[in-house]
């Protein structure tokens, strides 16, 4: 059994002392959710999420372990929120009324002395794609990195997206378990070894069955519990070429380890999107000492040529984007520089007693979905506003913050006469002028209820959506709310950025799809009109958009 982290065995004398008329109780069962009959020795944990003031902010949680009738009993509760979470091996982790495995559960309110009983739960046994990957004579290879894939969004787009993988055996066969049920597409690496000589055709990324396009890769359902086997992968070879280049770090090396600078240089090859030959995968090469690099075996497609350097404890990076097609690529040359500080200050609009240092600030790149190559500037505001993001690297970056005290939102930010919230912050040669960071107390708020529009009863954990109808916001991830109904239905957003907003619920809906026009354009009608003023309070009742309408 996967047993969770030993935290859940902290001692109770963390929580807060409850009187004995006023201790909760729970018990109910766990079943197979494809056969229905009980599962035996299944974990059954609860977390608290509303920790009373002046306690320990560790998660202090309770466990149980369901008998040979799968039933299990918890007692002993202080009243409060909780989750109620059940795993067991070959099974995927659920949680109390979720509406599939990998799917938000709806809160456990306890009062003074209740106990909760029949509470059920099922757990969806874990699917399984099983094969072996063979050469172009048929037979096994062993070694090969094989990767269960599925089509996620991400800012919008549909990509690829690694969920799970194995490395074949002797025998070229490989198995790949605890699989949520859906749709997948796997794809063998061969790497070969790049001392030996490179040979005009080799083998490449092939997805199943035999293609080395991933938009042409055959999908594989998988239901739940189901092993599929026989997914064999046919690797095939793909006419490759060479990429060169040079890097070079102007990094300031610490007193006496001039030599570190070039010890620690290392290049990569990444894929700049994840839809094409190679999905997923990131190569590296070692550096000469003169600099120079070599990859060897590149398929075509879109990449980026990543330089590295790490000194004294932190990384800097150049990158370069390439598009590899049919003819070796040469006089590649990256230049790394010493990062450049980004400094600013955190206002708030009007007089406030919330405490604003435990905001934190982050840039992020505004392009290739956010991927950062080395760290991540981040920053705690310090108690009289002011911030300093260190060694920040020359690219266009959007300002993110996080840690808001309930009710407040960004405003502006703005770096000299620039508007740089929803732009972006170009970052260049130097430091850009100190950024102003405006907050504003008066955030909006939208609460409401999910109906049923079959059964005309509040639908529970379902997942509702707060979308930006402003065409500058559509694509900005942090202008977006997502929550899930309650047992009662109801939701709240917080927090909330004044503006035009429409408000949707759906039984089904893959996260982040909602980013995309393709799919939300359809059913524009369906959501809810909500506009946000500063302040604003707003009540809204949501149709379900259901998964089967029928």
């Amino acid at each position: 059994m996967r047993w969770i982290g030993a935290f859940l065995l902290l001692p109770l004398v963390l929580a807060p002392q409850t009187k004995p008329d006023e201790q909760c109780s729970l018990s109910g069962q766990v079943s197979n959710a494809a056969t229905g009959e009980p599962v035996r020795r299944a974990l059954v944990y609860l977390r608290r999420i509303d920790m009373q003031p002046g306690v320990t902010n560790i998660q202090v949680s309770q466990t149980g372990t369901t008998d040979a009738a799968g039933r299990f009993a918890i007692a002993g509760l202080a009243p409060g929120k909780y989750r109620l979470s059940a795993e067991r091996s070959g099974f995927l982790t659920t949680q109390y009324g979720s509406r599939g495995p990998a799917k938000a559960g709806i809160l456990l309110t306890l009062e003074p002395g209740q106990k909760a009983s029949e509470l059920l739960m099922r757990l969806t046994p874990h699917g399984v794609i099983a094969g072996r990957v063979l050469d172009e004579e048929g037979e096994p290879v062993s070694g090969v990195n094989v990767q269960v894939l599925r089509q996620q969004y991400t800012q919008g787009r549909k990509q690829m997206s690694r969920t799970n993988g194995a490395s074949t055996n002797d025998l070229g066969e490989y198995r790949v378990f605890g699989l949520v049920p859906g749709r997948y597409y796997v794809g063998a690496d061969i790497r070969r070894n790049p001392m030996l000589p490179q040979a005009e055709d080799e083998y490449v990324t092939t997805f199943f069955p035999r293609t080395t396009d991933a938009a042409a890769a055959a999908s594989v359902d998988v239901a739940p519990g189901a092993q599929v086997r026989n997914i064999d992968i046919a690797l095939a070879k793909m006419h490759s070429v060479t990429v060169r280049g040079r890097v070079v770090s102007e990094v300031r090396p610490p007193a006496g380890a001039e030599n570190a600078r070039r010890a620690n240089l290392n290049v990569m090859l990444s894929a700049r999107n994840t839809t094409g030959a190679g999905s997923a995968m990131t190569f590296s090469t070692p550096v000469t000492p003169q600099g120079t690099f070599e990859f060897r075996s590149v398929t075509p497609g879109s990449y980026f040529v990543v330089g590295a350097v790490n000194t004294t404890g932190k990384t800097l990076t150049a990158r370069a984007p390439i598009q590899v097609g049919g003819s070796n690529i040469e006089g590649i040359s990256l230049t790394i520089r010493d990062g450049v500080p980004v400094t600013g200050r955190v206002r708030v609009e009007s007089e406030t007693t919330e405490n604003i240092a435990r905001v934190r600030l982050t840039l992020q790149p505004a392009e290739g979905g956010g991927m950062m190559f080395g760290p991540t500037p981040t920053q705690l505001v310090k108690p009289d506003g002011s911030f300093l993001l260190e060694d920040v690297g020359p690219d266009r970056y959007i300002l993110s913050v996080n840690g808001l005290p309930d009710g407040f939102y960004v405003k502006s930010v703005r770096s000299a006469n620039l508007d740089v919230l929803a732009g972006g912050l170009e970052i260049a040669a130097g430091s850009p002028a100190p950024l102003d960071v405006m907050l504003s107390p008066n955030a909006g708020q939208v609460t409401g209820s999910v109906i049923d529009p079959k059964s005309q009863k509040a639908a529970a954990a379902v997942t509702v959506v707060l979308v930006p109808q402003e065409k500058e916001r559509r694509d900005r991830e942090a202008f977006y709310q997502t929550a899930t109904t309650d047992q009662s239905g109801r939701f709240t957003f917080k927090s909330v950025v004044p503006g035009e907003y429409r408000v949707f619920a759906w039984e089904e809906a893959e996260y982040g799809a909602w980013m995309d026009p393709d799919f939300l354009m359809p059913l524009q009608s369906r959501g809810e009109a909500v506009s946000i003023a500063e302040g604003g309070r707003h009540v809204v009742q949501v149709n379900l958009i259901l998964a089967d309408p029928q």
